[in-house]
């Protein structure tokens, strides 16, 4: 089960970011503060039981109801057999709706929630309660179950009554492979899902962004991701453990030489804590003579309490400490590897097992994946992330073009808020972005993407051109006039060099695609004396440029930068070109207003 398309309507920073899809692994690049962690944290809130963590402060507008609505596909023959009355054409299409509600005995606010969706009634009138209660005014329930050679559980102590029935049928659906009608999707209903029901929806594993993840690791944490882990980690893997059982009984066994234990008339436990207990009632009974009797009981923590709460790690990394003394990207490393060995458990691959149904959807969902880690192991972080979305599924925002995959370009969104009145708005690639092109124009061009280029995704503006001269000779005019000091960010531009003119136009559509605001500077390259298979050439190259600007604005040199400089030779040499565009006598009236011309 896979999570391919959601919409978020009044939570947090967002009024409705519409639906968008979503695919194994996705990117959410956007600036800070654009709603990149809303949108995670969103599908934490959809996909929990009940009001999931969500407060009064999650509301955008608390009058009106958070919903966060969600399509899930690729579901494995038992989720198909689990949801089938739910599904829409092999989908799962859930609603949950959060509000605030005035509680009548407190009259304090508090949050409530409920899933909708589409639920189908099975097609034979027997197996449907509604169908039952249209056709009887007084249903003889013994007699519908025997008259349909329904199951024996139908009928308990010789009876049948509705409740019964209705208990039974739920049993019945779930055991066998039953038809239903079509899904009514006109309207969305309250679906009132049972908690076990909802359990089988994805598990979401949250890695939060945090300045100082020595309070993720710190024992004294007990809430922390990494205590949560440790906890799951020990609940779900040591289970498995034949010596498991030993360590249950050590427990209960303390706890019967600490505590009462209720029905128990050989009791082990220790006398002197009897006497303590009496002592107490003795001397209490004096100042309140109501007291009956005092009881003594010591807290032993579960298993799982104990990992979550009692586990050091020290590293050996040439120096063996313990991981609190480590530097911030071991430490989220640490977090990020409990995450990878949960996640191996739950798919099998770390103990053998007989299961051969594929455990729930996992969702990893990361903040900054790039905080505290050098660029060598961003790309192995995110090589890890790609092996989780194979089978799983990964969620991430990101400031670091070292996780961007061009050629994953439909699997990256770009979150923008504009305004506070507008909200937080979520773009992914249009699915038409490469309709007319073949498969290897649309590798070549995607082959010319790479770190450098990828910062387009996370630029307000972008200026593309032919090739680094050009850069050179944006940067150097700018800081000429004053306008930039060192670098074009400075005037929230970000320059991108393509590799000449015949790539502009793919990624004209890359930012069309995405909707990033970008104006092109490039050479016309036609001349008097050029032939007229050249000329043609360029003149369609030129043409296809405007035709795909989308109402950008395109800058053109009349002939050549060099042309317009006054050169007779290109500036093909990067240094050169430096020490030539240095010299501030170089520059011409003509390229210098062609230029300041991109800014205006």
């Amino acid at each position: 089960m896979i999570l391919s398309k959601l919409q978020i309507k009044n939570y947090r920073s967002i009024k409705n970011t519409g639906e968008f899809p979503i695919k194994n692994i996705f990117a959410l690049v956007g600036e800070n503060n654009s709603g990149k962690s809303n949108i995670i944290k969103s599908i934490e809130s959809f996909v929990g039981a009940g009001a999931s963590g969500v407060t009064k402060d999650d509301f955008n507008d608390p009058n009106e109801k958070i919903i966060i609505k969600g399509t899930f596909t690729n579901l494995s023959k038992s989720e198909v057999k689990r949801w089938k009355s739910y599904l829409v054409k092999e989908q799962l299409i859930l609603e949950k709706q959060i509000w605030l509600e005035i509680d009548n005995k407190t009259s304090k606010e508090k949050v409530k929630s409920e899933f909708h969706g589409y639920k189908a009634e099975p097609k034979e009138w027997f197996l449907s309660i509604p169908k039952i209660d249209e056709k009887y005014s007084k249903p003889k329930w013994i007699d519908i179950v025997n008259e349909n050679s329904l199951p024996e559980y139908f009928i308990k102590d010789g009876k049948c009554n509705k409740t019964i029935y209705k208990s039974s049928l739920e049993k019945y659906l779930e055991e066998n492979d039953v038809e239903f009608d079509e899904p009514d999707i006109s309207t969305t209903q309250a679906l009132g899902l049972q908690s076990n029901v909802v359990a089988f929806l994805p598990s979401v594993y949250l890695l939060e962004a945090i300045t100082d993840y020595s309070d993720e690791i710190d024992r004294r944490s007990s809430n922390t991701t990494f205590r949560r882990l440790m906890g799951d980690l020990s609940d779900r893997i040591l289970k498995n453990d034949p010596k498991y059982k030993e360590i249950e009984l050590s427990i209960n066994k303390i706890k019967s030489l600490f505590n009462k234990i209720e029905d128990d008339s050989d009791s082990t436990r220790l006398e002197s804590l009897g006497t303590i207990e009496e002592k107490i009632k003795e001397l209490l009974k004096k100042l309140m003579p109501s007291v009956k009797g005092v009881s003594l009981s010591i807290i032993i923590d579960e298993i799982k309490d104990m990992f979550s709460r009692g586990v050091s790690i020290s590293i050996d990394d040439g120096v063996e400490t313990d991981v609190l003394d480590k530097g911030h990207g071991l430490q989220r490393c640490i977090v990020f590897t409990l995450l990878q060995t949960l996640i191996m458990n739950e798919r099998n691959q770390l103990f053998e097992s007989s299961e051969t149904e594929k455990q729930s959807t996992i969702i990893l969902a990361i903040e900054e994946p790039e905080l505290y880690i050098h660029p060598q192991l961003c790309k192995l972080f995110f090589d890890v992330m790609k092996d989780f979305s194979e089978t799983d599924q990964v969620l991430y925002a990101t400031h670091s073009p070292l996780f961007i995959d061009a050629f994953d370009y439909d699997k990256i969104s770009i979150v923008k808020k504009e305004s506070i009145e507008i909200g937080t708005k979520i773009k992914t690639c249009s699915a038409n972005a490469f309709d007319d092109l073949d498969e290897r124009k649309i590798f070549k061009g995607l082959t010319k993407f790479n770190p450098s280029i990828n910062e387009m995704f996370f630029a307000k503006k972008v200026l593309v051109v032919e090739g680094p001269q050009d850069q050179i000779a944006v940067t150097t005019i700018l800081q000429n006039e004053e306008m930039i000091i060192n670098r074009i960010e400075e005037l929230d531009w970000s320059i991108v060099v393509v590799g000449g003119k015949n790539s502009i136009p793919f990624f004209q559509r890359v930012l069309n695609s995405f909707d990033i605001p970008y104006a092109v500077l490039h050479d016309l390259d036609i001349t008097d004396e050029m032939n007229s298979d050249d000329k043609e050439t360029n003149e369609k190259t030129n043409q296809k440029i405007k035709d795909l600007s989308n109402g950008n604005p395109i800058h053109t040199f009349p002939i050549k930068l060099e042309v317009s400089l006054g050169l007779n030779k290109h500036l093909n040499d990067q240094y050169y070109a430096h020490k030539f565009f240095q010299n501030s006598d170089n520059i011409t009236e003509e390229v210098k207003t062609i230029i300041l011309n991109v800014f205006k």
